[in-house]
């Protein structure tokens, strides 16, 4: 008789535990899960134009493409990545090479569909011959797959 009464108890406490872990695993507030998981939290553009034999104006363009707002983290100053190459893949320009970034991670909300622009003035040297530009931003955003989104254009002469 002892013995059906410790093993009542002791299927009692199971049934207990494992109801407390299937609580523990269900979605806590502002946790997120692998369907939450943003496939394509930012999209980054570029387009250049060549204005003068040694000077390429950029415009670079961050957009939300979502329905919802979102907050971006950023883990510098730094909001993208610009190089800019010549025909042989040579690189001839890199953004962050000429310019100081604060070494301070920075929070940056977008609008729902919304859009920042950026434009870069260029400056190479005489005898480059630039022909692609490409882009890309380190940003972390809560539930996002990836970190980092890239494009690239041809540049118009």
């Amino acid at each position: 008789m002892k013995w059906i009464t410790r093993l009542s108890c002791l299927c009692i406490l199971t049934l207990i535990m494992v109801g407390c872990s299937q609580q523990e695993q269900q979605k806590q507030p502002g946790q997120t899960t692998k369907s939450d998981v943003l496939e394509q939290p930012v999209e980054i553009t570029v387009s250049a134009k060549q204005t003068k034999p040694t000077v390429v104006e950029a415009i670079v363009l961050l957009k939300n493409p979502n329905d919802e707002n979102l907050t971006i983290t950023f883990p510098t100053s730094q909001r993208f990545e610009l190089i800019v190459k010549d025909d042989n893949e040579k690189v001839l320009y890199t953004f962050s090479e000429e310019q100081v970034f604060t070494q301070a991670i920075e929070q940056e909300r977008f609008e729902a569909l919304g859009t920042r622009r950026y434009e870069v003035s260029i400056e190479l040297p005489a005898s480059s011959n630039p022909e692609k530009i490409e882009v890309s931003t380190i940003r972390q955003v809560e539930g996002a797959a990836a970190s980092v989104t890239t494009g690239q254009n041809e540049i118009v002469k």
